[in-house]
């Protein structure tokens, strides 16, 4: 809309100046006129409308930046992360380059921070790609792959591949959207612990409990299949000077999956006090759960931008749907770094 207005008033200014040149024939000869070369002002023109074009275009840009938060199951579909049971803080440093076609790679580390002291705990990879110059829709994916883990503690993901794509309909205001979401991984456990086991002796009916020594490993797949609608609000509105402005973007969103585990355990266990041989098990265990709309959530995500520097701070809200103790969590993030 503003290309055309621009276009029309360019003409009325060289129809003004063309105008202005003109005089009536008794008082200046007509030999003496200035010719107008309109095929001059039409490149003028055309060149405008193509650097006008130019800064509206999409470009290609390196992004350095720090974080921290509570979110460690996936780099961006909240589904898996409003399934975490911990919500240990993580600082995140990113690096990513995003092309102009809409292809971007980002790279980042998960560093735990406990007790004063700060641990590499995983890396991961993320490939995506955003169509974002489409009159009425918009839409992208991304493939996050995970390394680092070997055995499964409560401040990683589990989940080894992470497939998110999404689609946004309109450029209002309003936009409703609905992501959708494919993650699985394999990790391994290992226990030791103490058990017990009650029998009667037959013939003085007498309880007698016996302690075992159990040590046992279990290899854990998972699968997830998530499907998140949402309806989100941007507002972008100017800084405190010529150089800054900020966005702000509320949304809603219904957060629904269908999972499925399958554990396989091997392990020993010995009697406590006797001299004998422990004794071997092989056991497997799996279960699947239905897709079900697990939660209702609300996400603010607010930026700052001054230049090439931003801030970008980010609070997510979850009530949950289904039976539990405790329906509310929280998680948030807060990046900041520079693009370039």
């Amino acid at each position: 809309m503003l290309k055309p207005l621009i276009l029309f008033a360019l003409v009325i200014c060289v129809h003004l100046c063309a105008s202005a040149q003109e005089t009536t024939k008794d008082s200046i000869p007509v030999a003496d006129t200035i010719p107008v070369n309109t095929d001059s002002i039409e490149k003028e023109i055309n060149q405008f409308l193509a650097y006008y074009d130019s800064l509206k275009a999409p470009r290609s840009y390196w992004l350095i930046s720090i974080g921290g938060g509570n979110t460690q199951f996936s780099v961006k579909n909240l589904a898996l992360n409003a399934q975490q049971s911990t919500a240990n803080l993580s600082l995140t440093p990113t690096i990513g380059y995003y092309a102009k076609s809409g292809f971007g790679i980002t790279y980042n580390n998960f560093l735990l921070t406990e007790q004063g002291k700060t641990q590499l705990l995983q890396h991961a990879l993320t490939l995506s790609y955003d169509q974002l110059q489409l009159e009425k829709i918009s839409y992208g994916f991304s493939y996050t792959r995970f390394f680092g883990k070997k055995e499964f503690v409560n401040q990683v993901s589990p989940y080894d591949n992470d497939f998110l794509a999404y689609i946004q309909f309109g450029k209002k205001k309003f936009t409703p959207g609905v992501m959708l979401g494919f993650s699985s991984g394999r990790y391994r456990e290992t226990i030791a612990y103490l058990d017990s086991a009650q029998t009667r002796i037959p013939l003085t009916n007498q309880l007698v409990t016996y302690y075992y020594f159990v040590n046992d490993t279990s290899d854990i797949r998972l699968r997830d299949v998530s499907l998140i609608p949402y309806l989100r609000y941007q507002w972008q509105f100017d800084g405190f000077g010529k150089k800054d402005y900020f966005t702000l973007q509320p949304s809603f969103l219904a957060l629904g999956s269908a999972s499925s585990v399958k554990i396989d355990s091997k392990g020993a266990y010995k009697q406590t006090g006797r001299l004998s041989r422990s004794r071997s098990y092989e056991e497997t265990y799996s279960q699947k759960t239905n897709f079900q709309f697990q939660s209702l959530g609300f996400q603010l995500d607010a930026s700052w931008y001054i230049g090439k520097f931003f801030f970008n701070p980010q609070v997510y809200i979850d009530y949950y749907l289904l039976s539990s103790k405790y329906k509310w969590s929280s998680l948030f993030s807060v990046q900041t770094g520079f693009m370039f």
